[in-house]
């Protein structure tokens, strides 16, 4: 018999599940993991799979992950945050999956564990985080990865605690970003180099302010949007008396889309209410795990909506019609609230799902337009509405509609995605733009605005001479082609404060572009 000593086996270590938030035993959560079948049928539908080729990018080993952390065998540490944070939110797995498996919910469940315990002690290092190679002393490594996710959690706080939630400070921000581009003042940082420079240095956030940048071309609208009018009455004959949900980032960078479609709308017998009152619907909130944020947000909107007798509630973003369709969802544990949102849910309707169960065709004019139509993630995948908007365009006299290879596949927006997540959002724009290349068309619909500054970010890189409008824009001018109505105006007041504002602001630009170019030759 051997006298050497047998080799110890080593000891799993046992983690303890989550004591608080969705991901624990015993929720509606954990059932819902549990009705995956571990087919693969989502693999292919899955965008980052398609990039990566990583099992745990699928959303079969996201699923295997969140159980996991359900049941105690696998910790919150960075390299989970990491794969809960890679995936685009699609949904496009939900459409595949046989088991009907909601996907969505999953994972913003996940999201909301992660957010729970970083604010119960932090995220622990992944493995790749606990090596150290020797190159960079520990202590300069962990300083400046503390400093990184200080900055980042900053901008977090800022983002959906203090800027979503408020419409004075949207439109401070984004005033100031289209004051900047449309000052001149965008044209002499890009030129004088200083964009790159800032991007170069050593930040949190280093290679990653081109993008939100150039995003902002393709913003619309006025500097500092009005609010919409309260009551819009029916063109004709009032048939419908609707509700109509502007939102916080669509309001500011597309204003002039929330303008048409009431204008449709009024022109299809609705009396169209726009409560001031509204905030944000918490749509990004839900999605990046700030649910309790969320849940505020909705109960908000319950209060000053339910306040009114509509026989619809409307919105024409899909991202946040996803989640105005689920609040039901959000607020299910919350027994002052949960049949009340069940019941705003129940009518909200998207534009062209509104306005295809309407007598709504007639009265317009042809428009000579080639157009392709991209499926909105969270229209086609999370509120399964595919063929609405294309019956809509179809009935518009002389535009031709052709067909987009991969329409339902992720353009890479997915909300703040293409901000946060630029390398893959990149990859994802190109295949896109390669599709839309090869249709020929001169235009392409979508209904989201993300979808919208995502796509037009691609043209723009190529140069190409494509117009990247919302269905409901298509419509607009087919009415106005048809004269059944005529844009209003501007009314003087209001053009004189834009013209004054956006003369201060070409001042400004060019101060401060004198002030540049003398600093540049002095060097």
């Amino acid at each position: 018999m051997s006298s050497e000593p047998i080799p110890a086996q080593p000891v799993a270590l046992k983690i303890t599940p989550p004591s608080q938030g969705p991901l624990r035993r015993h929720t509606h959560t954990y059932d819902l993991m549990r009705q995956c079948i571990h087919c693969g049928f989502c693999l292919p539908t899955c965008p980052t799979y398609s990039v990566l080729g990583v099992e745990m990018d699928s959303p079969r080993g996201r699923i295997y992950q969140m159980q996991a952390v359900a049941e105690g065998r696998l910790e919150i540490t960075d390299d989970f945050v990491e794969h809960m944070y890679c995936c685009v939110g699609c949904r496009a797995c939900e459409t595949a999956c046989p088991s009907g498996v909601q996907f969505g919910k999953l994972i913003e469940a996940a999201r909301e564990q992660i957010q729970i315990a970083e604010k119960e002690g932090g995220i622990r290092p992944g493995r790749d985080d606990q090596q150290d190679n020797g190159a960079t002393p520990q202590a300069v490594t962990d300083s400046t990865a503390a400093t990184d996710k200080l900055a980042k959690k900053l901008l977090r706080r800022f983002f959906f605690d203090l800027m979503l939630p408020s419409r004075p400070v949207l439109s401070l921000v984004f005033g100031g970003l289209k004051l900047y581009q449309r000052s001149g003042l965008q044209t002499v940082v890009r030129r004088s180099g200083l964009l790159d420079v800032v991007n170069a240095l050593p930040t949190p956030f280093q290679g990653k302010l081109k993008l939100p940048e150039q995003l902002m071309d393709a913003a619309t609208g006025p500097i500092i949007p009005a609010h919409l009018p309260e009551i819009t009455p029916a063109i004709g004959q009032k048939r419908y008396r609707v509700g109509f949900i502007s939102g916080c980032i669509m309001d500011q960078i597309f204003h002039d889309i929330n303008e048409a479609t009431i204008r449709v709308l009024a022109a299809n017998g609705c009396e169209v209410i726009t409560p001031v009152q509204q905030n944000c619907c918490g749509a990004l909130h839900v999605h990046a795990g700030e649910a309790e944020s969320g849940k505020a947000l909705a109960r908000h909107n319950i209060d000053v909506f339910e306040q009114y007798n509509f026989d619809a509630i409307i919105i024409n973003s899909a991202g946040c019609g996803s989640t105005l369709k689920e609040y039901g969802h959000l607020l299910r544990d919350d027994p002052a609230y949960a049949s009340r949102a069940e019941a705003f849910s129940a009518k909200v309707k998207d534009i062209s799902e509104f306005l295809v169960g309407l007598d709504w065709s007639h009265g317009m004019g042809p428009l000579a337009r080639k157009v392709a139509y991209h499926d909105a993630c969270h229209l086609a995948h999370g509120q399964k509405i595919k063929q609405q908007p294309r019956q809509l365009l179809k009935a518009i006299p002389g535009l031709a509609l052709v067909d987009l290879k991969e329409a339902d596949w992720c353009c890479g927006s997915a909300g703040i995605y293409n901000i946060t997540n630029q390398d893959m959002a990149n990859e994802l724009l190109e295949r896109k733009m390669n599709n839309i290349v090869a249709t020929g068309a001169n235009t392409i619909a979508t209904g989201n605005p993300g979808c919208m500054m995502q796509i037009a970010l691609g043209a723009r890189e190529r140069g190409m001479d494509l117009e990247v409008m919302h269905p409901v824009q298509l419509l607009d001018e087919a009415y106005r082609a048809g004269g059944l109505y005529n844009l209003p105006e501007p009314i003087s007041v209001e053009a004189g404060k834009q013209k004054y504002t956006l003369l201060l602001g070409i001042g400004i630009g060019v101060l401060i572009g004198a002030f540049l170019l003398r600093r540049r030759r002095r060097s």
